[in-house]
C-alpha cells in the first residue's frame, strides 16, 4: 500500500501537466484564430497529445474554449506590470504604448484575448460571455487601482469611467488594425489611437 501513493501522485501530476498543455495550446489558437474555429483534434495535436485524452480533462469543446480564454491573460499581466513601475503621470502613456503597437498587432497568439475574441464571444455561449465579462471586470479593477482609484474616494467612479474608455480605445483600435488588409492603414489606425489616447498635448 505504501508504494501506491507516490504512483497516484505522479499520475495526478502528469494529468495536471497534460491539462495545462491543452489549455496553453487552446489559448494560443483562440487568440490566433479569433474564436473557436479550431477542432479538438487540432488542439490536441498542437499540445502533443492523443485526441482520446481530451475527454479526461474537458466534457466538450465549449468547456475548453471557456477555460482557454480564462487562461489567455498572460499578456494582461505583462502589460500592467510594465506600467506599475512608472511614475503616476507616465502610466497611461506606458499602457497605450504597450498595447497599440505593431508587435502586438502582428502576434495575436501572444497578445490580448479581448481583441482576439470579442466578436466571436459576442455570439458564443452564455458561459463564454460570462467569462468575457468576468475578465473585463478584473481588468477594469486592476486598471482602476493602477491609475489612482484604489482608495475608495470620490475619484473612483471617474477613474473607472476613464479606464473603460482606455480599455475600449485599446481593444477597439487593435481589432480594427488587425481587420484591415492595407498595412499602411493598419499602422495609421494604431498611431491615431495612440495619439488620441495621449491627449491634445501629444
Amino acid at each position: 500500500m505504501g508504494t501506491t501513493k507516490p504512483n497516484r501522485g505522479k499520475r495526478a501530476e502528469s494529468k495536471d501537466e497534460s491539462k495545462q498543455r491543452i489549455l496553453a495550446a487552446a489559448a494560443d489558437m483562440l487568440r490566433e484564430e479569433g474564436g473557436g474555429s479550431f477542432s479538438v483534434a487540432d488542439v490536441m495535436a498542437r499540445a502533443g497529445l492523443t485526441h482520446g485524452a481530451f475527454y479526461s480533462h474537458f466534457p466538450d469543446k465549449d468547456a475548453l474554449i471557456e477555460a482557454a480564454f480564462r487562461a489567455a491573460f498572460n499578456y494582461r499581466e505583462s502589460w500592467l506590470a510594465a506600467a506599475e513601475g512608472a511614475p503616476a503621470h507616465e502610466r497611461v502613456p506606458r499602457l497605450l504604448e504597450g498595447y497599440l503597437n505593431a508587435k502586438h498587432r502582428d502576434r495575436p497568439a501572444a497578445g490580448c484575448a479581448f481583441a482576439a475574441c470579442a466578436q466571436e464571444f459576442a455570439h458564443g455561449t452564455a458561459a463564454q460571455r460570462r467569462a468575457f465579462a468576468d475578465e473585463i471586470e478584473t481588468t477594469l479593477s486592476r486598471l482602476t487601482a493602477l491609475l489612482g482609484g484604489k482608495d475608495g474616494n470620490a475619484d473612483t467612479a471617474a477613474c473607472e469611467s476613464e479606464v473603460i474608455g482606455l480599455l475600449s480605445l485599446c481593444v477597439g483600435a487593435m481589432s480594427l488594425a488587425r481587420a484591415v488588409e492595407d498595412p499602411a492603414l493598419s499602422t495609421r489606425i494604431l498611431e491615431a489611437a495612440l495619439n488620441y489616447g495621449r491627449g491634445p498635448a501629444a
